[in-house]
């Protein structure tokens, strides 16, 4: 073909002459390589002469409309036409017409619905030459259809669902920013508030002594010593009604003989020593106010079986009385013992453990809260400040101490400290040199880490540093397996350590 391309497209007709412009494509395109490019395709198509005969069908065609080539290549449409085959009245139409014509018909031997399109055509002459039929089907993009539909249907419904979900969410928290602005309301002038607002746990915990304040339920609150028991117990009365009475009595403080007197009161002459004028109890005198019953665990038996009986029937006699007395107060409890061992070694009533714990209350050790610590030592210290009208401050290396130190005292510990600190403060600024011994060992032990001979090879320094760990842990009031799960060892490996370093084993009796 010498320079001409054979390829058909704008850049080939550009480059033929005037005289080649109206040859036929024979000329450079192989009529074989037209029919396969015509069946390649995805949509039907059909070609009827100028004399109404169908002359070609594409493989599609007969796929898409479920006619063979013999029923029909051949054959005149004015024929088929009067047999019903729906094409060929549109083509009659175009013939008559020389107008495109587009109509969605449904074949009966494919049951598909398709798009039909018929196209005149017309040589270079304008004079007419049949028609090209373009068959689409429309099935699958119907489905494709019913399916954007249902997507969209699915979306529209689902978008409703997140938006209510959304007004929600916003109403809940738009809810909980006035029950925080309530919440701190109520707690102005609280000074003993020791759950600040930094931790989660604390605010968590206030949010807690809000919503159980209004309810009319026994309360167990559970956590070590000094964690602050009373002290949440204390802003549940607050957050009650602070002008109800609120009385406190230690359960493991009184003597057996003289704790049922306090807490039921007595008839005039009810036992030797009693009071001529009687006494009234303490579940009497609350009327409806609060009880907090702290160390609860360290009630004896006779007396558990008498506080369910309060408990269960809301009413009681005051000692050597007939008198019924309505018990209206809310009781609250409070213990650092784990009532389930206790109730399982028969240390306490089951039942009335069940009775206690309606709604159960863990306070967390200041060990598991350390976003705390600085705000409670600095909020302690401003109220011995304000006691003494001293302006003393806390160093920056103090703080992180206390950050390092493990608190088994919780609170009540490190208020005594910050306490015994600003007592032999002498100047203004509470510094290393005023710590007590325990806390000042832990700057000691990272010296002692940073004096390890620069000659020690790193596993030796290594066998230093955790000896001195395994060590450290040993000093607390901890078991074996406690130590070892704060470690993330197994007993097992934390024991073949022990004797590796030649520590010793005084928790060993609860492993």
């Amino acid at each position: 073909m010498g320079n001409i391309e054979y390829k058909l497209n704008s850049k080939v007709t550009s480059t033929l002459n005037e005289d080649n412009h109206n040859k036929s494509l024979d000329n450079f395109v192989d009529l074989n390589i037209v029919k396969m490019m015509l069946n390649s395709s995805y949509d039907g198509l059909t070609y009827t002469n100028e004399d109404g005969i169908i002359v070609f069908n594409n493989a599609a065609y007969c796929k898409i409309t479920g006619i063979n080539n013999e029923q029909i290549i051949g054959k005149s449409i004015y024929d088929l036409a009067q047999d019903g085959f729906p094409i060929s009245q549109m083509v009659l139409g175009v013939f008559n017409t020389k107008e495109t014509l587009s109509e969605v018909i449904r074949y009966k031997n494919s049951d598909k619905e398709v798009l039909v399109t018929i196209v005149p055509l017309f040589n270079s002459e304008g004079i007419f030459k049949g028609i090209v039929g373009n068959i689409r089907d429309l099935t699958s993009l119907n489905a494709l259809r019913k399916e954007l539909s249902l997507i969209n249907a699915k979306y529209s419904e689902e978008k409703q669902k997140q938006k209510i979900i959304n007004e929600e969410l916003q109403k809940q928290l738009e809810k909980n920013e006035r029950l925080a602005e309530r919440i701190n309301e109520l707690l102005i002038g609280f000074e003993d508030f020791e759950f600040s607002a930094f931790s989660k746990h604390s605010r968590d915990l206030a949010e807690l002594a809000y919503r159980i304040s209004h309810v009319n339920s026994t309360i167990l609150i559970t956590g070590e010593s000094g964690v602050g028991k009373d002290v949440f117990c204390r802003m549940v009365h607050k957050f009650y009604n602070n002008a109800k009475p609120y009385y406190k009595i230690s359960c493991g403080a009184i003597p057996e003989n003289l704790m049922e007197s306090e807490l039921f009161g007595y008839e005039p002459g009810a036992f030797t020593g009693a009071s001529k004028s009687g006494k009234k109890g303490i579940f009497e005198v609350a009327q409806d106010g609060i009880v907090f019953l702290d160390e609860v665990g360290e009630l004896s038996l006779p007396l558990q079986v008498k506080l369910l009986t309060v408990l269960q029937d809301r009413k009681f006699y005051r000692l050597g009385g007939t008198r019924e007395i309505k018990m209206e107060a809310r009781i609250i409890s409070a213990t650092n013992r784990n009532l389930k061992d206790d109730v399982a070694k028969g240390r306490f009533r089951g039942d009335l453990y069940y009775r206690l714990n309606v709604i159960p209350v863990y306070i967390p050790p200041l060990r598991e809260r350390k976003e705390d610590i600085i705000h409670l030592a600095s909020s302690y210290l401003n109220r011995l400040n304000q006691k003494n009208n001293t302006n003393i401050k806390m160093s920056f290396e103090v703080q992180k101490i206390l950050l390092k130190y493990n608190w088994p005292g919780n609170i009540r510990e490190l208020n005594n400290i910050i306490e015994r600190m600003y007592v032999f403060n002498t100047g203004g600024v509470i510094d290393v040199e005023n710590l007590p011994y325990e806390l000042f060992k832990i700057i000691e032990e990272e010296e002692d880490i940073l004096k390890i001979d620069h000659k020690s090879n790193l596993k030796s320094a290594m066998e230093i540093i955790e000896a001195k760990l395994i060590l450290r842990h040993l000093e607390q009031e901890y078991t074996l397996q406690e130590i070892a799960d704060q470690l993330g060892i197994n007993i097992s490996t934390l024991e073949r350590k022990l004797l590796k370093y030649n520590l010793p084993r005084r928790y060993k009796r609860n492993i």
